[in-house]
């Protein structure tokens, strides 16, 4: 694949990611299984290049001063690019990507405080390139798993922050009917600042810090941004329960992903 075009464009902050996950895509066939369900190396391709292009849709839009589109879903958006062969893909994969950072340094570069509707709600754009960065590390890890290069890029603090900062209520949208009003569970990893799953009056989300609190998981950096999408690392050493089967097994029904 050609990714010459994005990794010179300024913005493109997701340039080291991007690149490892297409190394990762080249050296896998379509039909490999990955670690997310039902979906092989085929469909973590459409997927990725459809958000690329719905981000690419609602820039443009807002750049040039037009109707910003309403976000489609993921199935709307994904099921062309699931049709394709898998040659058209891995074709248009990087094209996406391209259009995408050119519409990011395009609105960066103009406005860099803007802020753009998605997905029934506003986001920073400039934290578009952190959810980037998080999507390709986290899906290279879906194909091949456990190995330092994913240890390295999922152990970067900035995603762990984007999981909770960003998207600490949608991470959780899945599994919140799993855990009763109240609970609470402390999620730590030496080094860093706890992160807190919880359910209460103001509704289901991760967060950081709180009342201090045993953990109920303790974990490296990487293998807890993991667990924070829904994943499990290859190797579950690297992850301890502290406070028993029952917790873990709620925790884990909350943190379902999305």
């Amino acid at each position: 694949m050609n990714t010459e075009s994005f990794t010179e464009a300024p913005s493109s902050g997701f340039a080291a990611e991007a690149t490892v996950f297409f190394e990762a895509i080249d050296d896998t066939s379509p039909d490999s299984l990955s670690a997310c369900a039902g979906w092989t190396a085929h469909e973590i391709s459409a997927h990725i290049a459809a958000a690329a292009t719905e981000l690419a849709r609602n820039l443009e839009a807002y750049g040039e001063h037009r109707p910003v589109p309403a976000t489609r879903g993921f199935e709307e958006r994904e099921a062309p690019y699931r049709s394709l062969a898998d040659e058209e893909l891995r074709m248009e994969l990087p094209r996406s990507i391209t259009r995408a950072a050119k519409a990011l340094d395009a609105v960066l570069v103009a406005e860099p405080g803007a802020v753009v509707p998605w997905t029934g709600r506003h986001m920073v754009v400039k934290t578009f390139v952190t959810h980037l960065r998080s999507e390709f590390a986290l899906h290279r890890w879906d194909l091949l798993g456990d190995d330092e290069t994913s240890w390295r890029l999922l152990a970067q603090p900035e995603l762990t922050d984007h999981a909770v900062e960003v998207l600490g209520r949608v991470l959780v949208s899945r599994g919140m009917k799993a855990v009763p009003a109240g609970f609470r569970a402390v999620i730590a990893s030496p080094g860093s600042s706890d992160v807190v799953a919880l359910a209460d009056e103001d509704g289901a989300r991760l967060t950081r810090g709180g009342e201090p609190a045993e953990p109920s998981i303790v974990g490296d950096a990487g293998a807890r941004l993991l667990m924070l999408w829904g994943r499990r690392p290859n190797d579950p050493r690297r992850l301890q329960a502290t406070q028993g089967a029952q917790v873990l097994d709620r925790l884990q029904r909350f943190l379902a992903g999305y």
